[in-house]
């Protein structure tokens, strides 16, 4: 049997919710608006290419990166949303629930990671292109494969929501079916280290914008979840 929140609690839970969108909205304009990724960074340019890049753009980049390190905190908020309706399905004992909290905390690690090193780049602007090149190519690299915790995420949500037996589930059991296909999605992040160009690399159609399209559908799927979650109990 579920228990409900209160009232006040179920305010605090749906701020938490709505806290994704925000997410989404803050990467999309910092990252690829502000930034100007894209169409994303090629993986085929040359270390003087990506220098200069950093240089010609250095302003935009810093305000646009730093909006996203604003962001990246907003994933762990989001994933205590979903956690909260986890631990109502697991009970006194909730394993999954614990594993979806520390798989969201790498994938705002990382990104916090990210945001840092092309801050560390912009504040240092006479660095040596290779040393630039290098740096593009992790930020890239884990950007769009860095795929283990989200996919690992995915799977313990689904687990967890298929585990509901109750007369009333949580979540609809589609949900749970969805975010394995969606794992899925993400797996072509494998393939990124292997190619510099065509469908893997990471600005190809299977590199970047199956993973997206998976990654903005996931964000859309989960919010609506567990806004009907709170909304419910």
């Amino acid at each position: 049997m579920h228990t409900s929140p209160s009232e006040m609690n179920k305010s605090v839970e749906l701020a938490c919710a709505h806290s994704i969108l925000l997410f989404a909205a803050l990467l999309t304009a910092g990252w690829f608006v502000i930034a100007g990724w894209l169409p994303v960074v090629d993986p085929e340019l040359d270390s003087e290419a990506i220098s200069n890049m950093f240089q010609q753009d250095r302003i935009r980049i810093l305000i646009g990166v730093s909006i996203v390190g604003f962001a990246a905190p907003l994933w762990w908020v989001f994933a205590g949303a979903i956690a909260t309706h986890m631990r109502r399905i697991e009970g006194t004992h909730y394993p999954l629930t614990r594993i979806q909290v520390a798989c969201a905390g790498g994938t705002a690690v990382i990104i916090l990671l990210e945001v840092w090193l092309v801050l560390a780049i912009c504040f240092r602007p006479n660095i040596e292109p290779s040393a630039v090149q290098l740096a593009n190519d992790f930020i890239w690299l884990t950007f769009v494969g860095f795929y283990p915790p989200g996919v690992l995420q995915n799977v313990v949500i689904g687990t967890c929501i298929l585990t509901d037996k109750s007369e009333t589930p949580i979540f609809p059991r589609w949900v749970g079916f969805a975010n394995f296909w969606m794992a899925l999605g993400f797996m072509p992040g494998i393939y990124i280290v292997f190619f510099k160009s065509g469908p893997f690399a990471w600005d190809g159609i299977l590199g970047f914008w199956i993973i997206a399209l998976c990654f903005f559908a996931w964000i859309g799927m989960m919010w609506w979840s567990v806004v009907r979650a709170v909304k419910q109990a």
